[in-house]
């Protein structure tokens, strides 16, 4: 953070738009279409017990609970093995790229329960099973602020996880054939991680 060389900077840069903002579209895309699903299945199996009543509020509660899993497993696909490849023809630091995967973390957990809300909420609009305002308020009420920064927390160690495991792996290459088993290995070891990390 304190480092005032440009090239780390611009490194910096460059890997947060890579790695953050560019994983916004499929991160977003999963968070809503799982907000849509989950809360259809909610709605529809509860409802066959006559609890339909909790459903929204049973839905908040796993949609906080998996945007940080959706961004850790969305990372640990697309970006370990770039961070890997990136370690192994020796462009730059890994620290640039570890720093901002720890900081687009959380930002992407935001952003994947906000689109897994506006999942469950159109969910909501289609079905006209339920009011929408009503719909929405009672899935909130499945969030608190003290899930809230747990989940902003995970998405940084999932982050911190995904970008350790795929400069591990870049910087132990040993050849030109070795590329390939390290980025793979990169990615099941992201994967691994995360899901360590999830427990």
């Amino acid at each position: 953070l304190r480092d005032r060389r440009p090239e780390d900077r611009a490194a910096f840069a460059r890997a947060f738009e890579r790695y953050g903002l560019d994983s916004l579209p499929i991160v977003g895309l999963i968070a809503f279409t799982g907000g849509v699903v989950l809360t259809l299945l909610g709605l529809k199996e509860l409802g066959k017990v006559g609890v339909e009543g909790v459903a929204p509020r049973l839905v908040g509660i796993v949609l906080r609970e998996i945007s940080p899993l959706i961004v850790g497993v969305a990372l640990a696909g697309r970006v370990a093995s770039s961070v890997a490849a990136e370690a192994v023809v020796g462009r730059g630091a890994a620290a640039p790229r570890i720093l901002a995967l720890l900081l687009a973390g959380p930002l992407l957990v935001a952003y994947a329960g906000a689109f897994a809300l506006a999942g469950s909420g159109a969910y909501a609009v289609l079905s006209l099973e339920r009011p929408t305002g009503l719909h929405l308020a009672e899935v909130w009420s499945g969030f608190n602020l003290r899930n809230a920064v747990a989940s902003l927390v995970k998405g940084a160690g999932f982050g911190f996880v995904v970008g350790l495991a795929g400069a591990w792996h870049g910087l132990r290459t040993g050849g030109a054939r070795d590329v390939g088993s390290r980025v793979r290995a990169a990615v099941v070891s992201a994967v691994i991680g995360v899901g360590v990390t999830e427990v």
